[in-house]
């Protein structure tokens, strides 16, 4: 018996055109999680399911999430007809995918976001996953501008969404992820500010037993070693 392939075709209805079609999942056990990097990017043994998560009609153009794929309103239905499907050529993103592909996959998706006037953590979300595409391809160029609207965007949401709704990242993680984002792209003070949040919140006994221990310890480390780093900027100035 031939080996499976460790990727399969599902199918669902694409709820802006109603169309039956077809989308590549991987399966469960094609796939280990075999480490993270600080801001949560993933690295797989075997094949990488997050190049599988955008989810494409291949009729009308509508892409998105597959966790939200079927959470869309009748404005926002009606904006991606009008702004993507319009102009659509159909094509299918079925299949093994590259990196490369998954690119195309995404960038489709932060388009529909953007067409959508989508709320900006979920814009956020997917600018993380085209960063983290090209930290795969070792692009840091490409990589540092989809931070950099990661961070933007996330930076809006914590200010103006309510991050308590089901499906949403929640205030805590946005404060870490705000403030490791700044790190990573070398806005020490700024990144102070924002670990300094999440650390203050964890000494209110109201907020702590909402919080992963996890992520206000990995937060203290972090604060930890931009402050260090700081600081040796400072004595190496003074010394020259």
């Amino acid at each position: 018996m031939a080996d499976l392939l460790p990727y399969y075709n599902a199918r669902t209805e694409c709820p802006v055109c109603d169309s039956n079609i077809e989308y590549t999942k991987v399966r469960s056990r094609a796939f280990k999680l075999v480490k993270q990097d600080s801001d949560f990017c993933p690295y797989y043994e075997g094949e990488n399911p997050m190049l599988y998560e955008a989810v494409i009609c291949p009729e009308c153009g509508y892409a998105s999430h597959i966790t939200s794929f079927s959470s869309i309103n009748k404005y926002e239905k009606a904006r991606v007809r009008e702004k993507i499907s319009s102009k659509w050529t159909k094509r299918s993103f079925t299949g093994q995918r590259s990196i490369e592909k998954a690119l195309e996959a995404f960038k489709l998706v932060l388009l529909n976001l953007y067409d959508m006037e989508a709320p900006k953590s979920e814009v956020a979300k997917i600018c993380m996953r085209i960063a983290w595409l090209y930290r795969y391809k070792n692009d840091t160029t490409n990589e540092r501008k989809f931070l950099e609207f990661a961070l933007k965007n996330y930076i809006e949401a914590y200010g103006s969404e309510d991050l308590t709704e089901k499906g949403k990242i929640d205030e805590y993680t946005c404060l870490f992820i705000i403030g490791e984002l700044c790190r990573r792209l070398e806005r020490y003070e700024d990144c102070i500010k924002w670990f300094s949040r999440l650390i203050m919140s964890n000494a209110d006994p109201q907020q702590k037993h909402r919080i992963p221990q996890r992520l206000v310890e990995t937060a203290r480390d972090l604060y930890q070693e931009v402050k260090d780093h700081l600081a040796g900027s400072k004595e190496e100035s003074h010394e020259t």
